[in-house]
């Protein structure tokens, strides 16, 4: 075989590998491209979201879904059919980003908490005596924590910003409930109630630790299903329980969906 022939081989075999790999990509398609897409959406409830940012404020615009798949798809396909969401600005249409939850109720809390809310982006710059702002926050102290409900309540830079986490006195009614909960079961957790600010203290640190990291990271771990699993067994009235865990579900759920805000905000 002279060069020339091998030459020509060579250049044969090139073009029937590239030509090749031109078809299988001409058989990809818009809609094969959608489908992809929405295939990588979990089929789990949660929230489609769209954050409006513009000058020193932003709005959550938010849709509540027992499907994220389903739903995803019905609103990238149509978003006229889904004002609310203001994916729509001139010509550009803006695509939803998604959010997980546990289940439809959380979803719910979470968009009858937030949706349609305007938000100062610097919060802390727009705060005064008679505007306390929104966000809770975590001061950390011996034996505990205590959880702020405004800026003007002596914060250090130990402080840590926990967000609009929800309504101040149906908290407050549910950290008593907790407490009762706990040291009715012989278990030792105090919750202390002043203005403004709730302290939780725990000789032993477990409870206070395990709630901490409810309120700092939106995680109900281990501890705390184990600590209900018990109390379930000691306590007769299951109802009053139930509306205590499913409220620390729920306060953990706002605060995961809060990082999750604040990190998108940090991306624009």
């Amino acid at each position: 075989m002279d060069d020339i022939e091998l030459l020509l081989k060579e250049t044969y075999r090139h073009f029937e590998k590239n030509f090749a790999a031109i078809e299988e990509l001409e058989e990809v398609t818009e809609e094969s491209i959608v489908s992809e897409v929405n295939a990588e959406i979990p089929a789990t409830p949660g929230l489609l979201y769209h954050i409006q940012k513009n000058k020193g404020v932003f709005v959550l615009r938010l849709m509540k879904s027992s499907n994220l798949r389903t739903d995803f798809t019905n609103v990238t396909e149509s978003p006229e059919s889904y004002p609310s969401l203001r994916l729509i600005n001139g010509n550009e249409v803006i695509t939803p980003k998604f959010f997980m939850m546990d289940n439809i109720l959380q979803a719910e809390v979470i968009t009858d908490h937030l949706h349609n809310r305007r938000f100062p982006v610097n919060e802390e710059l727009m705060c005064s005596i008679s505007d306390p702002g929104f966000s809770w926050w975590l001061k950390p102290q011996d034996q505990g924590f205590q959880i702020c409900f405004s800026t003007s309540l002596g914060l250090d830079d130990r402080c840590i910003k926990l967000g609009p986490l929800g309504d101040q006195s149906l908290a407050i009614r549910n950290f008593r409930k907790l407490e009762h909960l706990i040291t009715s079961a012989g278990l030792s957790l105090d919750v202390t109630n002043e203005i403004g600010r709730v302290s939780f203290k725990d000789p032993g640190a477990f409870l206070s630790e395990e709630l901490k990291d409810l309120f700092e990271l939106g995680i109900v771990g281990e501890g705390l299903f184990g600590l209900f699993k018990m109390l379930a067994r000691r306590h007769k009235n299951h109802h009053e329980l139930e509306g205590s865990w499913l409220y620390l579900q729920e306060l953990a759920s706002v605060r995961r969906f809060w990082i999750q805000v604040q990190y998108d905000l940090s991306q624009c």
